[in-house]
């Protein structure tokens, strides 16, 4: 393996394990160790589910203007920086301001883009420059199933029952992530480039995947920061128990991710979002009807696998369906068009758990998920069965 692409599987993996620690811990901490109520958790996640889209579009803009290596360094400092702010301060603004930079309750859990997303832009451009393209698809894989692990690790972490000691191992651990990509060699040079002139073809599918993410987005923004506290609150498991739980989801759907091609192939993209999504509705809508820790539990381990297992085959579809020069901007517009509106749905999801009942966030996701199917099947059911799988760089 090239030094440089060992080098940021280091930085990453040690990421994933920090991220995948916080995704467990800050939630759980915000209830037990600060005392405060699902309404304020709902606004501190909210605010990192909203910032990180902004950053990840405002930054991926700047690194390729001044370079990503520059600029993926100053985006890994925010992490260890929100972690300090948890262990030093419980001032409300504080905390917001550590949330903003950190990326806590970005919907995605451990495999779809949790905590700190917002260095994937400087990230892939980076490996994508040591990569050859008959290689890429291979080496993101491999990346994406590694990182998910270390995620997996990192969740595990979680036994330990003191927060301060917890915060200040994620704060170490970031840390490392960006001293990892010091000695890389950047390549690319920053130069000015002519504007692309658009297709409507590549419009109007831009618009389609913006759309169908801003559905995926709420579904997912209403439910998945709030699982280890309902586990907690509601089945009252142990914060090392609910660990156990999310790196269990997370491992699970890395290794089903890695079966998404064939899965693909045999069932064609369209029926695979379909049944799999609508399995995975059907699932988070019994899940707090279920009374009993165990039924909840294994529900919650085969919903998270279900939920993202088609993720690959609908990012290798984008961007065979839309042109060379726009591929970023699809990529952005997809992201942020799922990550903005997740922000909102935290932000009501904490609210309605607080005034009304927990009940309310999983039916309205429920809802979302199915619609999301439907816009797949509307917007692409003429697409062949192994469009975009074999192309994936």
């Amino acid at each position: 393996m090239d030094r440089d692409v060992f080098l940021l599987l280091a930085s990453r993996v040690t990421r994933s394990v920090s991220a995948g620690l916080l995704a467990v811990v800050v939630g759980l901490y915000y209830v037990h160790g600060l005392h405060l109520s699902l309404l304020q958790v709902g606004v501190l996640f909210g605010v990192g589910a909203f910032i990180t889209p902004l950053l990840t579009l405002i930054l991926g803009f700047y690194s390729d203007k001044y370079g990503r290596k520059k600029i993926l360094l100053l985006t890994l400092a925010f992490l260890p920086i929100s972690v300090l702010i948890l262990l030093l301060t419980s001032n409300f603004l504080l905390l917001i301001l550590s949330s903003a930079l950190g990326g806590f309750g970005i919907a995605g859990g451990l495999v779809g883009g949790g905590v700190g997303a917002s260095v994937a832009p400087m990230q892939t451009a980076l490996l994508t420059e040591k990569v050859s393209p008959e290689k890429r698809t291979k080496v993101f894989s491999l990346f994406t199933t590694i990182s998910s692990y270390a995620g997996a690790g990192g969740a595990l972490l979680s036994y330990i029952p003191n927060y301060r000691e917890l915060f200040i191992i994620a704060l170490l651990i970031s840390a490392l992530s960006a001293v990892a990509i010091i000695p890389i060699r950047e390549t690319f040079k920053p130069k000015k480039r002519n504007e692309n002139v658009a297709s409507s073809q590549d419009n109007d599918t831009i618009k389609k995947f913006t759309l169908t993410g801003i559905l995926n987005g709420v579904s997912q923004g209403l439910i998945v920061p709030f699982i280890p506290i309902i586990f907690s609150e509601v089945y009252g498991l142990s914060q090392g128990f609910i660990g156990d739980l999310v790196a269990l989801g997370g491992v699970i759907s890395a290794t089903l991710m890695l079966a998404t091609p064939g899965l693909t192939e045999r069932l064609g993209f369209v029926r695979l979002i379909i049944i799999t999504r609508t399995i995975s509705a059907i699932l988070v809508l019994i899940f707090p009807f279920l009374g009993v820790w165990y039924l909840a539990s294994i529900d919650y381990v085969i919903f998270t696998p279900l939920r993202v297992v088609s993720l690959p085959a609908q990012q290798a579809l984008m961007m065979n369906l839309v042109g060379e020069g726009r591929r970023a901007t699809a990529t952005g517009a997809n992201q942020a068009g799922r990550l903005l509106p997740a922000a909102v749905s935290t932000s009501l999801s904490g609210y309605l758990m607080h005034a009304i009942s927990f009940v309310i966030p999983f039916e309205a996701a429920f809802a979302a998920t199915l619609i999301n199917s439907f816009l797949y099947f509307k917007f692409f059911r003429r697409v062949d069965k192994g469009l975009g799988l074999h192309e994936f760089s």
